[in-house]
């Protein structure tokens, strides 16, 4: 009887799904509320505070972060790399400023901080769940040998 190989994503799948986080979080959810009362009426009850808003925008990276380190794992090894990440955080505030037609404000700036708390966080999660396996005797994964970071 053959032995089964585990099952994995296939590595031209993995950008995919990263790609489809980052069009989410770059996607104008605020404008589409406006034109589209439910989902403005869900996104102020789901975010009613500022606390919510921030938990909200921490989650979101951090998840984009977790998803990025699970595409590339490469980008353990090259933090500088994987910071370019908040360019998306970035490219969020100035979609909502376009849509708002308002000057940056200290709102923007604070926004921009949580979402680096986000990536931080993940990036620390995968620190340290690396040196868990290597402490465990567990061999850290390989890199997909083509990983274009």
């Amino acid at each position: 009887m053959p032995i089964e190989k585990p099952h994995r994503t296939p590595i031209r799948a993995r950008p995919a799904a990263l790609l489809a986080l980052l069009a989410i979080v770059l996607f104008p959810f605020e404008w589409l509320g406006a034109h589209w009362g439910q989902l403005g009426a869900l996104i102020d009850s789901t975010f009613p505070t500022e606390a919510w808003h921030a938990l909200g925008h921490a989650s979101l990276f951090g998840l984009l972060g977790l998803l990025a380190l699970a595409c590339y794992p490469a980008l353990r090894d090259r933090p500088a790399r994987y910071a370019a990440l908040l360019l998306a955080g970035a490219g969020q505030e100035l979609l909502q400023l376009a849509f708002k037609q308002r000057p940056v404000n200290f709102d923007d700036g604070r926004d921009l901080l949580v979402d680096a708390c986000g990536l931080a966080l993940a990036f620390g999660l995968a620190w340290l769940t690396r040196r868990a396996n290597e402490k465990g005797g567990h061999a850290p994964r390989s890199h997909p040998p083509t990983s274009p970071i």
